[in-house]
Parts: structure tokens; sequence; C-alpha cells
């Protein structure tokens, strides 16, 4: 049985998010244009019954203003330390900039072996492009191997898992997972927050957090009950999020429900709530009742 561990990373929206839920097959990613969305993913591919690749998408590492941020950091290094190799995703629509510099140094600082460059969204560029971004790359430090692809058309998918499988490690007899790791909960609350993301401005997105309170499932009726909370950090957020008569709040549990029905095969009931919990970033108790905790 080969089995490995794959980190994904590289700056904003260059495509790792998209990538692993086309992978997937279903959404369990926040996809967002905001930087910094990330917070915890991991998905299981089964390719087969001899191969399982556990991929982490890790959210932008980044200077830490708060205990969450020292978190998410911890993540990264933690996701690194666990990994056979990296996709290094380079967006060729893109300059390569100071953003991209970080991350490979990021990469370089904590030793990652076996990088692999990805060059997302081939579709908008072309072949020159490649061979420009390859010598540039070059200039940073050695990579192994580059392999292009498209989100949208899934191009050169199959070559990229089928160029992992040589990093892929033998582990006959040992205990590998039946299932994947995400439990409804996370993907519920992650779906719920993305649209958090999209409809609120500013610095509202990143002091959020959605809490599922109650996930219960009818099976006689095949409904399933949803309560969840969005917790802010401020007596003056709350209004924002629920928004003139309740209309922010209905917006953004009428979308959330609608992503959640392309996934579960049952009617669904999501009812939202707003709570405050004053400074819950930098709360160790409650960001470990959150969920965020350490690997």
């Amino acid at each position: 049985m080969l089995h490995g561990v794959v980190v994904i990373t590289g700056k904003p929206n260059v495509g790792k998010s998209t990538f692993i839920n086309n992978l997937l097959n279903k959404k369990i990613v926040i996809t967002s244009p905001k930087p910094q969305t990330t917070r915890d993913a991991i998905g299981v591919l089964y390719r087969d019954e001899k191969r399982i690749v556990e991929f982490i998408d890790t959210p932008g590492y980044h200077i830490p203003h708060n205990k969450l941020d020292i978190h998410l950091n911890t993540q990264i290094i933690n996701s690194y330390k666990r990994a056979e190799a990296s996709l290094l995703f380079i967006d060729l629509t893109r300059p390569i900039d100071n953003e991209d510099e970080d991350v490979i140094k990021n990469l370089q600082k904590i030793k990652i072996k076996n990088i692999i460059v990805v060059f997302t969204k081939y579709d908008l560029s072309s072949d020159n492009k490649v061979e420009t971004y390859k010598q540039k790359l070059a200039t940073y430090g050695n990579f192994g191997e580059y392999i292009v692809i498209s989100n949208k058309t899934k191009f050169q998918y199959d070559l990229l898992l089928s160029t992992l499988d040589k990093y892929l490690t033998n582990v006959n007899g040992e205990t590998l997972p039946t299932a994947s790791p995400l439990t409804d909960n996370f993907t519920i609350s992650e779906i719920v927050r993305e649209q958090v993301i999209f409809n609120t401005k500013q610095e509202l997105p990143y002091s959020t957090a959605v809490i599922i309170d109650s996930n219960i499932y009818d099976k006689a009726s095949n409904v399933l009950t949803i309560h969840a909370s969005i917790i802010v950090e401020k007596e003056s957020q709350k209004p924002i999020i629920i928004g003139a008569k309740g209309s922010m709040i209905k917006k953004i549990g009428t979308i959330a429900r609608k992503e959640l029905l392309k996934i579960f095969n049952c009617a669904i009931v999501l009812k939202l709530f707003v709570k405050v919990e004053k400074d819950w970033r930098n709360n160790s108790h409650l960001l470990k009742s959150f969920g965020y905790k350490d690997n």
C-alpha cells in the first residue's frame, strides 16, 4: 500500500483551493478572493486500493498579530514536517513577485523536501510564459519538477498525480485512514464562513468563526437540521452580520444552504445565529473549543 501526505502552498488566489475541490469532487476548501482565508483543510484522495494521498491546503504564512495567527503559522510548519512532497502553486497570469518569493523562502527555511512547481491557469497562458517563469524560479533555487495544469479543464491532473506516486511511502501493515478526516461539521462551518467572507467587507471576515451547535439528521424525513453560530469579536460587528431587519444573515444562510444541497443528498434546514466572544482570536481556551488545535 502506498500512502503520502502532500502539502499545497503558494501565495493567495493561485488556485490551490479550487484544485483540491476539483480533485476530490466536493467542496471542502473556501475559495475566496480575500487572502489568508484558509484556516484548516485536509482532503484524502483514494486513487485506487493501492494509493492513498492526503492533501493539506495551508493558509498563507504571515506575520502573526494574535494567537490564531500563531496557530495558523504553526499548522503550516507541522504540515510540512508530515509531508512527503510539496506542491508550490504559481499563477501564470500574475507576475512572480515578493509574495511568491516569501513562500519559497519559507519552504527553504523549513527545509521541505520534494518541491514540485505547479503552474496554474495554463489555459490563459502559453508555453513561452512557462519557460520564462522556469528561468525566473531557477534564480531562487532548484526545484525537482515542473507541471502545468488548468483548474478549469483539469488539464494534466493525471500527470500531476502520477508524478506524486514516486514520493509515496510503502506502508505495509500500518493503519491508514479509512474515510476522509473531514467531518460534516467542518464542511458545513467552512461553507457558512465562506459566505460571511464574500458578503462582508474589510477586516470582519478575519475576525469571524463559525461553530456548529447541532447537526441532526432525520432518516425518516431525509432532513438535515443544522444550528450554527457565527462568532464575532465585538458587539459592533454583530449588526453587520445580521443586517437591516435580518437581511444579511438571511442572505448568508440562503446561499450557504444552496451550497450544502450540492454536497448532502437530503433536504436541509439551516438556522444561523450571531454570538459575540470578545477577542476570541487571542483566547487559547476559545481557540481550542473552536477546533483550532496545533497538530
